[in-house]
């Protein structure tokens, strides 16, 4: 008998980072519920604050200071995080549909997906999603015109504050008119707040036209419901929001808007497993307005009613206050804030709300305690193999490759595959294994069978055959199914994006989620490339950038940001076949595939294979976003320590520490003709790789770094 993580009972799915839901996170980072699994589902890595947008527009706050890196929060939760956009609920099999990825099971649903201004069709510019509106806004400035005149549509608290903001951003550059279907600016807020805002927006010369509607926008011209056009260059529309359009399409009951109808516990009036909140939901019988701070205050209330779906328990009705404090920013250091008809502003009031959005923001950025559940016992051996049901609908869902050379596989299964290589063809064979460094199966599994057929493409072979072996920890209820499916998903990808069949395998219940590959290829013996064959004055050339082990060590300890580890899975799950190809073209002498010793540790056996020295150029040497921020932090895999034999004598420092850093599916080095170096170099980097010419092979034998 073997210990095992305690059983996943209620996998909680969040999908949306809004507001509510990083206060979920943040409840459940400081008391885990044993049996719930979470997982958030993101459109991106760092989830703005809706509070500090116009202070970022204005250029008062920094990025990270307005954005919540979803990695250390939901690290420290223990939720799997999936970055990618939703794009349908399947109710009846509770499922959410990701782009590019296998479906997200769930039996506890919460949405907090935020939502979209009303707006036509191509009529300019959404404020929201507010990530996707920073990037638009940073593309307008680039390219508009000197005097550009933008319309900014819609003059509630939002508008009229993003209006003031783009004055202080863009200053002589644009010129901004303000779209008010009311008869003034802000006309709900009390006499005082409206004055203020009113000279406010003449200070800063903001052109207002009030009493109309604003429509479609075509030919530079912006129609309007009085029959007249404004002309401007760009319209940024923040008026009312309603709810992505796939809320609605999945059954869900929502409003005329488009948001989820939910009672006061915050559940959905038409599926009791379903929870929502922020602008995305409809409050039955209290409707609030759709702002921020009700999305924060509602964060601790469905965190509680979460837990309580979970463990069968009585929900509690949420009671949010009638009136919420509202704060406008208007630059210079100047704030209004109104509540219950009373209004005060001046710069006592702007240092009131900085202090007030830092201090919110601030406990999700500062580090928090990572915790782990109690673990059961669970039977090994062969009664630990997964069910045949199990693997039954696993194998359903698996794509089969036929091929005259696979005589059995998965087509057509029995007790071994049985496969006959090519006439004239060596096969090629390897091996790898991994304990799971990441919480997506799908995205581990992709990851593990990229970095087994590396072994392959740095011997020049052509990716052949997989046979599989897969670790799952025990669950109920099918999550085994769900999770072994999505991780061999995961590796068929990058099984078949090279080329290479999946033909069997082995799985068995575990402790923790691994998966290992045999792989083959084949290969014309006299082309198969060797570790041998360097020649000294060859450049030395490495195909992907280094960092992996510092990033995925770094996000274990909640120190990794979300787009660091973006970019770091990103750059694993390429393959290196198109790299393998290139180095073909360009006649390589030597090649290896750098992964766990580390550049100079894989290096080191290329050198004393081929009888060559060589000369690195740490500089040179290509990173990941992120890796000398973690290795300055002192930051390392465990492996790293011995690894550090491979480091020339002198050699240290954050840098020298990531050429010993273990890779996970890195990049290929290679030894080419100092002739032909820089245009293979070229022709990589036309391919999308980050490749770089690190150093080069010289006599007598030895390792420096220059």
């Amino acid at each position: 008998m073997t210990p095992a993580p305690a059983p996943i009972t209620t996998d909680l799915v969040l999908l949306g980072a809004g507001h509510a839901h990083v206060e979920v996170l943040r409840r459940f980072a400081a008391r885990p519920q044993p049996g719930v699994r979470l997982t958030l589902i993101g459109r991106e890595p760092d989830t703005p604050y809706s509070g500090m947008l116009p202070g970022l527009i204005r250029g008062d706050y920094r990025f990270d200071q307005a954005h919540i890196d979803l990695a250390p929060l939901a690290a420290a939760a223990g939720a799997r995080l999936i970055l990618g956009a939703a794009e349908a609920i399947d109710l009846q099999g509770r499922l959410v549909a990701v782009e590019g990825r296998p479906p997200v099971a769930f039996d506890l649903l919460s949405i907090d997906v935020g939502g979209e201004p009303k707006m036509p069709e191509g009529a300019g510019m959404p404020v929201k999603p507010i990530g996707a509106f920073l990037e638009r806004l940073a593309a307008l400035e680039e390219s508009m015109p000197e005097g550009a005149r933008l319309a900014v549509v819609g003059a509630g608290a939002a508008g009229s504050e993003l209006a003031l903001a783009l004055t202080r951003r863009f200053g002589r550059r644009a010129r901004i008119v303000l779209v008010a279907g009311g008869s003034e600016p802000l006309d709900t807020a009390p006499a005082a707040a409206r004055r203020r805002v009113r000279a406010a927006l003449a200070d800063a010369g903001v052109e207002l036209v009030n009493g109309v509607q604003a429509g479609a926008l075509s030919a530079g011209k912006l129609a309007l419901s009085d029959g007249s056009f404004l002309e401007v260059d760009a319209a940024l529309w923040a008026t009312g929001i309603v709810g992505p359009a796939f809320l609605a399409a999945s059954g869900l009951a929502c409003d005329a808007a488009g948001c989820v109808r939910v009672d006061r516990s915050l559940r959905s009036l038409s599926h009791p497993f379903v929870f929502a909140a922020g602008d995305c939901a409809a409050l039955e019988g209290a409707p609030r307005p759709k702002a921020g701070v009700w999305a924060v205050r509602a964060g601790a209330a469905l965190a509680g009613n979460l837990r309580r779906a979970a463990s069968g328990r009585a929900l509690r009705p949420w009671r949010p206050q009638k009136e919420a404090l509202a704060i406008l920013g208007l630059g210079d250091g100047e704030a209004v804030a109104w509540r219950n008809g009373l209004a005060v502003s001046g710069r006592l009031v702007w240092r009131w709300k900085d202090h007030i959005d830092r201090r919110w923001i601030g406990m999700f950025q500062k580090p928090m305690r990572m915790q782990a559940a109690a673990a059961p016992m669970r039977c090994g051996g062969c009664g630990a193999k997964i069910g045949a049901e199990a693997l039954a609908g696993m194998l359903r869902a698996l794509p089969v490759t036929e091929a005259p050379d696979i005589l059995l596989g998965l087509a057509a299964p029995d007790d071994a595959a049985l496969v006959q290589p090519p006439l004239g063809q060596a096969v090629v064979q390897s091996v790898d294994h991994f304990r799971a460094f990441l919480d997506d199966p799908f995205l581990f599994g992709e990851i593990a069978a990229a970095h087994a057929l590396s072994d392959l493409h740095a011997m020049g072979a052509r990716p052949w055959t997989a046979l599989a072996i897969a670790t799952v920890p025990y669950a109920p209820g099918g999550k085994m199914r769900r999770d072994l499916e999505a991780m061999m998903q995961g590796a068929v990808r990058a099984l078949e994006g090279d080329g290479c069949a999946l033909v069997g395998g082995h799985s068995g219940e575990g402790a923790e989620l691994a998966v290992g590959f045999a792989v083959n290829g084949l290969v014309a013996p006299r082309q198969a490339w060797r570790k041998s064959g360097a020649r000294a004055g060859d450049a030395l050339i490495l195909t992907k950038p280094l960092g992996t082990g510092v990033i995925l060590a770094g996000y274990m300890r909640g120190l990794t940001k979300a787009r660091w580890l973006q970019a770091a899975t990103d750059s694993m799950r390429r393959s290196n076949a198109e790299a393998g190809r290139i180095l073909r073209a360009h006649g390589v002498t030597a090649c290896t595939d750098v992964t766990g010793f580390g550049l100079l540790g894989h290096l080191q056996e290329m050198l004393r294979a081929s009888g060559v020295g060589a000369t690195i150029r740490p500089e040179q040497v290509p990173l990941l976003p992120g890796a000398l921020d973690l290795a300055r932090q002192g930051v390392e895999s465990t492996l790293a320590r011995e690894n550090r034999v491979a480091l020339p004598e002198g050699a240290h420092g954050p840098l020298g520490d990531l050429l010993i850093d273990p890779q996970t599916s890195g990049g290929l080095l290679a030894a080419v003709a100092p002739s032909r170096a820089v245009s293979c170099r070229d022709a990589l980097r036309a391919a999308g790789l980050k490749a770089a010419i690190v150093g080069e092979a010289e006599a007598p034998a030895g390792l420096r770094l220059a």
